[in-house]
Parts: structure tokens; C-alpha cells; sequence
């Protein structure tokens, strides 16, 4: 009888041996890919097309290093009156390089007698920047601020860099602007014809 259960033992130790073995050998083929049925198939892609493809002229004037702080706030009314403690503020810090310029494309340079030219300037533009960094300087959040829909701080940054912020920019430095297209297409000019005399128009 003891014999019977060592044989047992045995055979049941050998079983279980062959079962980890089994379960072992499968676990690695699956992770391999080796049995094909329960592989495991990821793919990745990324397609692009290129729409177009468009030659610029652009003519940088003028590189601005911009900064400041950007103040929001906002609080729960009731009958026309805010609730006090309901009141949220973000301070948001931004710095960025602009470059401001025009359409080289767009620059038209007439001759109009021996050694005089007239050069006709288009609109000047934004043409874009760089560098840009945005910063949570501060949060202000009342006790009862969590009744106050949150202010979008994602909005706020669309606002710093939005058409109607780079037509500030641009107005603000029509004047810089006009004197570095004078000097630019000067030099470009004479360069050519040393005796040259310029005037030039500005598009409004």
C-alpha cells in the first residue's frame, strides 16, 4: 500500500511538473508570436499629405521681445450682485519673440527717372514667433469658487496671440516699421545703383 501511494506521489509530482512546464512553454510561445492564434498583432501608422506647397518672401523688419502678465477674473452673480467669496483670478505670465515685416512678393519698385525710384510698400504683417513660454504666475480662489465656472486658461493664451493682439502689435510700431523698410530697400538699391534716389508709399 505505501508503495502504491510513493508510485502515486510520483506520478502526480511528474503531472504537475509537465503541467508548469506546458504552461510555462506556452506563455513564452504567445509572448514571442510564435503561436500565431493568440499572437498579439499592434500597428501603428501615420499618414500625411502634403496639400500644397507655396514659395513665401517674407521680409523681416523687426523682432519684438514681448512680455507681461495676463489678469483674468471672474465670480457668481445674484440679481446683478457677485457673491462674495464665490470670485476666481488667474495670472498668467507669457514672454515671446514677434517678428512683424511684409510681403516681399507684394513690393512694387518703379523707376520713374534717371536714378529715381519710387517703391511702394503693401500692408505690413505678423509673420510669427517664437520662443513662446506660459506661465501660471498666480490662482486666486475663493471659498465659494467652486460655484464659479472655471476661466479657461487655454483661452487666455488663444487671446495673447489672437489676430486682434498682432494688429496692436502692428500699429504700435507702424512708425519702426516704415523707417526699416526705408533702410532696407536703401541699402538694397544703392547696392545696385550708388547714385539712387528713393521714395516710397505705404499701403494705409
Amino acid at each position: 500500500m505505501t508503495r502504491w501511494f510513493a508510485r502515486a506521489a510520483r506520478l502526480l509530482m511528474s503531472l504537475l511538473l509537465v503541467l508548469v512546464l506546458a504552461v510555462g512553454g506556452f506563455t513564452v510561445a504567445v509572448k514571442q508570436g510564435w503561436l500565431s492564434p493568440f499572437g498579439i498583432n499592434s500597428e501603428s501608422s501615420d499618414s500625411q499629405v502634403i496639400q500644397a506647397i507655396e514659395r513665401t518672401q517674407e521680409v523681416s523688419l523687426l523682432s519684438l521681445g514681448i512680455q507681461g502678465i495676463k489678469t483674468e477674473r471672474r465670480d457668481r452673480e445674484f440679481l446683478g450682485q457677485s457673491i462674495p467669496g464665490s470670485g476666481e483670478a488667474v495670472f498668467l505670465q507669457y514672454e515671446f519673440n514677434a517678428k512683424l515685416g511684409i510681403d516681399g512678393a507684394e513690393v512694387d519698385v518703379t523707376k520713374t527717372d534717371e536714378n529715381a525710384y519710387r517703391i511702394s510698400v503693401p500692408e505690413f504683417i505678423f509673420i510669427g514667433y517664437s520662443d513662446p513660454t506660459f506661465e501660471l504666475a498666480v490662482e486666486e480662489n475663493g471659498v465659494l469658487s467652486w460655484t464659479t465656472p472655471d476661466i479657461d486658461k487655454l483661452e487666455m493664451v488663444n487671446e495673447i496671440l489672437n489676430d486682434d493682439a498682432r494688429q496692436t502689435y502692428l500699429e504700435e510700431q507702424r512708425v519702426l516699421l516704415e523707417d526699416q523698410s526705408k533702410a532696407f530697400y536703401d541699402t538694397l538699391i544703392t547696392s545696385v545703383d550708388p547714385a539712387a534716389k528713393t521714395t516710397f508709399e505705404f499701403s494705409s
